[in-house]
């Protein structure tokens, strides 16, 4: 495995991480404990998915990329360091088109009828949904301002 190949994987998986666990935490503060959570209104699960997406998406992109720049700059990583505008723009480009997985969850939901979730079985989707933001977002990032091969 390259130096490159490792830095994604790991900067990947400690982005997931931190992806599920700010997931979790908003899920605290805008649902609480309620036994049952609406998925449509009033709570509005699905439309939570939103900014979710483009907070975990924006965030699973730009800090990875700034860190990986660090670590070009200082010669930790090989290639030539992105601009930090670009590594911005980047990021909000893929937090808005990850847009497309958040509609794709919420026509699932819809499809499937489903009116109302289980207090932790909403948790669970919107840690799982966290995770998986981070799993697709922070390897394209990367990928993006590092050299190939």
């Amino acid at each position: 495995m390259t130096l490159t190949t490792a830095h994604i994987r790991t900067s990947t998986l400690i982005s997931v991480v931190i992806s599920m666990a700010i997931s979790a935490a908003f899920f605290f503060l805008v649902f609480g404990k309620k036994p049952l959570i609406a998925v449509f209104a009033p709570d509005n699960l699905a439309l939570d998915f939103i900014p979710q997406t483009l907070a975990a998406g924006f965030m699973a992109a730009l800090m990875p990329a700034l860190q990986t720049r660090a670590k070009i700059v200082s010669g930790i990583l090989a290639g030539a360091p992105p601009v930090a505008k670009a590594i911005v723009a980047r990021a909000v480009l893929l937090a808005v088109a990850s847009l497309a997985l958040a509609a794709a969850v919420t026509g699932l939901l819809w499809l499937g009828g489903i009116a109302t979730l289980p207090w932790g079985s909403a948790l669970a989707l919107k840690i799982v949904y966290g995770g998986l933001l981070g799993l697709i977002i922070t390897p394209i990032a990367l990928r993006a301002i590092l050299p190939r091969g």
